[in-house]
């Protein structure tokens, strides 16, 4: 079977800069704390399931996904460590029909100070409707539901005013198989985001950041 077609993607703001070396967000050279970075100084991040290992692994991935995406990736270069996670990826795309109209686009709120970078948006080819997705290789995490809702806070400001998007969590795992979660609690999740960000940004300011 074929795999579907992509929607040309969208552009990131030029004005918002990530380093990845260090993982760190910048606007017109503005320090934003990143997604990730305030769930895990607010404690809503299990560290132990998040080694070096873990973290490469997950890079190679969203690379793969990334490459595909952009109808560049050079099947036989990828790592047979991260081969399993990106056949359930495929599988996934295969399976669903899913159009990605969106790839690891930066996204920012500079008001509340903050930055990440989102994995996908794709449109279900059956009801025409948009879900922001979240790729995770390994341990699936409970803070995915609030990283996925600060992202989505940000996205929504693409579309137009009333354009519903979903969100989901794709658990790719290492036998090739994958898992999709829904987010159905937008509020819980997003309420959950902002506390842990205000807790961050809490430590930051008065020095008790990790």
């Amino acid at each position: 079977m074929a795999m579907p077609s992509l929607a040309p993607p969208m552009l990131n703001d030029p004005r918002l800069v990530l380093d990845v070396a260090q993982h760190r967000y910048s606007l017109n050279g503005r320090d934003l704390i990143s997604v990730t970075t305030a769930l895990t100084e607010a404690g809503m991040v299990d560290g132990k399931h998040f080694n070096e290992e873990a973290r490469l692994r997950g890079q190679y991935v969203h690379q793969c996904i990334a490459l595909f995406a952009e109808d560049a990736l050079d099947d036989e270069s990828v790592d047979p460590i991260v081969r399993p996670y990106f056949n359930g990826f495929r599988a996934f795309m295969r399976d669903t029909g899913v159009t990605l109209e969106v790839v690891e686009r930066l996204v920012c709120d500079p008001a509340l100070g903050y930055a990440g970078t989102l994995d996908a948006i794709g449109i279900w080819p059956k009801t025409g409707k948009r879900a922001l997705f979240d790729w995770k290789s390994g341990f699936f995490p409970p803070m995915a539901g609030p990283q996925t809702a600060g992202y989505l806070r940000c996205a929504r400001d693409w579309y137009p005013a009333g354009t519903r998007i979903a969100r989901a969590g794709l658990h790719l795992r290492g036998d090739g198989t994958y898992r999709l979660m829904d987010f159905n609690d937008i509020y819980q999740d997003e309420n959950d985001f902002l506390s842990a960000l205000r807790v961050a940004l809490f430590r930051r300011r008065h020095g008790l950041a990790a």
